[in-house]
């Protein structure tokens, strides 16, 4: 799946089972530093999703203050 065809709670979903499989130790050596840069791309994905949410959420609630 494409990023710009995640909605948050996949991503975030996908960053669950990253974070699962290093916890848990079922990624091998070879794997780490894919994930790892998956996990990084996911992370920016929601952060810069989360961010723009903010945003808008603010200039409703200025919006309504006028």
């Amino acid at each position: 799946m494409k990023k710009e065809e995640l909605t948050y709670e996949e991503a975030m979903q996908q960053l669950e089972e990253i974070v699962a499989g290093f916890e848990q130790g079922h990624l091998a050596i070879d794997q780490l530093s894919t994930k790892l840069k998956e996990a990084q791309n996911l992370l920016k994905f929601c952060k810069t999703r989360l961010l723009k949410v903010e945003k808008d959420v603010k200039k409703i609630l200025d919006h309504e203050q006028e």
